[in-house]
């Protein structure tokens, strides 16, 4: 089930005295889904997953998403740890990666994250594919996109 479909920007100012995402603005677009399906009573070691896809205006997440995670956690209200992150990338859309998050520290009450990136694995794309085709489909993503934009960005399309 889809619970947030948005688009996520920042601007690269430290405005709120945290860390921004990046230094440099970044646009992304963000889909949250809910993985329980319809077993919400079992524990599940990823329950959501965010689905990111860069919309060609600014930084990558891609040497950030430490801190991109954290801030769409805070957002949203997810636990970094059990949350798929999901890259797809803007260029060839056919090509989506996954952000491997380990926690290393606790420094000051802030968690601090160790990140690698690999290739989404074909038991994932399978679970995640009815998630993805609009963000595969290029002509779809950029209507999808300009939908969102056209409402201010940073507004939440939930499914029904």
């Amino acid at each position: 089930m889809i619970l947030h479909d948005t688009i996520y920007e920042w601007d690269g100012k430290n405005r709120d005295g945290e860390r921004p995402v990046a230094w440099s603005p970044g646009v992304y677009r963000i889909r949250i889904v809910d993985l329980t399906g319809d077993r919400p009573d079992l524990l599940h070691l990823k329950s959501r997953a965010v689905i990111c896809c860069n919309q060609g205006k600014g930084t990558s997440i891609r040497n950030c998403i430490q801190h991109f995670a954290k801030k769409v956690s805070k957002r949203f209200d997810l636990d970094v740890s059990r949350v798929l992150w999901v890259e797809i990338d803007k260029n060839d859309h056919q090509v989506i990666q996954v952000a491997n998050l380990t926690r290393v520290a606790i420094i000051g009450g802030n968690d601090l994250f160790s990140a690698t990136w690999r290739p989404a694995r074909p038991n994932e794309l399978a679970f995640l594919s009815p998630f993805l085709i609009d963000f595969i489909d290029p002509a779809a993503t950029e209507a999808l996109t300009s939908q969102l934009l056209s409402k201010g960005g940073d507004h939440d399309r939930k499914s029904p």
